[in-house]
C-alpha cells in the first residue's frame, strides 16, 4: 500500500502545465510523509494544484514567494503513507531528500540523533493502539500480557485459551481483525505487528470495532484509540499489561501504548523558493481552528499546546 513518493512528484510534474498561469513559484510540491498509524487521523495533502477532484474540501491559503503572491490549497486526499516513517526521516537527514518531501507527520518521539537535525513544528496529538473486544468478553476483565498482545495481532495467537483468557461464549477461536485499508493486504503496524497481514486476517478500516459492537465475542479488533473511543459503550478496550488506555493517560502519554502525532521538518529548511514560506503557512494551518476541527471529528485527542512552538525562518527578501 506503500505510495511512492516519485510518482506523485511525477504526478504533480503533469499537471503542472495545466496550471502554470496560476502556479509559478519553483516549489511546485508540498508534501508530507503520514505513517498508516495517523494517516485516518489527518486527512489532507498539501499540494499547488489548482485543479482537484470533485467533492473534496478545499482549504486556501495565500503565500507570498518572491515578492509574488501564490495560492496554495489542503485538499481532503491522502499523501505519501508507509508503515514507518524512518526511511523518509534518515534520507532528510543525509540530504538525499524525496522529491517534493518537505515534512513527516511524525508517530514517535524524535530521538537524540534525530534532534540534532529535524524540529517539531506542531505538536498535533495523540493517539495509542489498542486490542478490542465485544463488552462482556472475558478479556474486559482477565486483559492480556504484552507478548499475548504482540501474538494477536501478528496472528501467531490464535485461540483465547492460548493468550490466558477464558473462553467465551462464542468458542476458543479468535476471529482476528487488523486496521488498515485493505490494500494489498497492508495494515497498520500496531502492537509491533508487520504491516503486511497474513492471508487469514481480514482487514477493516475500523480494525474490526462494528463487528465486535455488534456483540461478536471471537472478534479481536487490533486499532486505535482514536477510533475505540467512539464504540465505549459496546466495546472494551482489553488492559494490556495491567492497563488499559484513557483520554487521561493517552494524552499524558503514559499509557505504554500511546503515542505522540507531530509535524517535523529539517531544521534548515533550505533555500530553495517558497518552502519557508509555504512551511510557516502550513504550520499555521496545521494548528488552527480548521484542521483541529477536522483533527477532533475524526476522534483524536489533541496535544493543547503541551510542547513550546518552534518559529519557521521567514523567507530572505527577494535578490535585487
Amino acid at each position: 500500500m506503500r505510495r511512492s513518493v516519485l510518482a506523485l512528484a511525477l504526478a504533480g510534474l503533469l499537471l503542472a502545465p495545466a496550471v502554470a498561469s496560476a502556479q509559478s513559484v519553483e516549489s511546485t510540491f508540498f508534501n508530507s510523509v503520514i505513517p498508516s498509524r495517523v494517516d485516518h487521523l489527518i486527512g489532507f495533502t498539501p499540494t499547488t494544484f489548482a485543479i482537484h477532484p470533485q467533492g473534496r474540501p478545499v482549504v486556501p491559503i495565500t503565500v507570498r514567494v518572491g515578492g509574488r503572491t501564490h495560492r496554495y490549497v489542503f485538499y481532503n486526499a491522502t499523501a505519501v503513507v508507509g508503515p514507518s516513517a524512518d526511511a523518509y526521516l534518515r534520507s532528510m537527514i543525509r540530504g538525499r531528500r524525496y522529491p517534493g518531501l518537505q515534512g513527516v507527520f511524525l508517530d514517535r518521539p524524535l530521538t537524540a540523533a534525530e534532534r540534532r537535525h529535524l524540529v517539531v513544528r506542531a505538536d498535533i496529538g495523540r493517539d495509542a493502539d489498542v486490542l478490542a473486544v465485544a463488552i462482556g468478553h472475558p478479556a474486559c476483565a482477565s486483559g492480556v500480557s504484552r507478548a499475548a498482545a504482540r501474538g494477536i495481532a501478528a496472528g501467531r495467537i490464535v485461540t483465547w485459551s492460548a493468550a490466558g483468557v477464558p473462553v467465551p461464549a462464542s468458542g476458543d477461536a479468535i476471529v482476528l481483525r487488523r486496521a488498515g485499508p485493505g490494500i494489498e493486504r497492508s495494515a497498520e503496524p500496531r502492537f509491533g505487528a508487520p504491516p503486511l497481514a497474513l492471508k487469514r486476517t481480514q482487514i477493516a478500516r475500523d480494525g474490526g470495532l462494528s463487528e465486535a459492537a455488534a456483540g461478536d465475542l471471537a472478534i479481536a479488533a487490533v486499532t486505535s484509540w482514536s477510533r475505540a473511543r467512539a464504540f465505549a459503550t459496546t466495546t472494551c478496550a482489553v488492559p494490556v499489561g495491567g492497563t488499559a488506555p484513557t483520554d487521561v493517560s493517552v494524552r499524558a502519554l503514559t499509557h505504554r501504548d500511546a503515542y505522540p502525532i507531530a509535524y517535523v521538518t529539517l531544521k534548515r529548511l533550505g533555500l530553495r523558493t517558497g518552502v519557508r514560506p509555504i512551511t510557516a503557512a502550513f504550520v499555521k494551518y496545521l494548528t488552527g481552528p480548521l484542521a483541529t476541527a477536522s483533527f477532533e471529528s475524526r476522534g483524536m485527542l489533541l496535544a493543547r499546546g503541551e510542547w513550546p512552538a518552534v518559529s519557521v525562518p521567514a523567507a530572505p527578501p527577494p535578490a535585487p
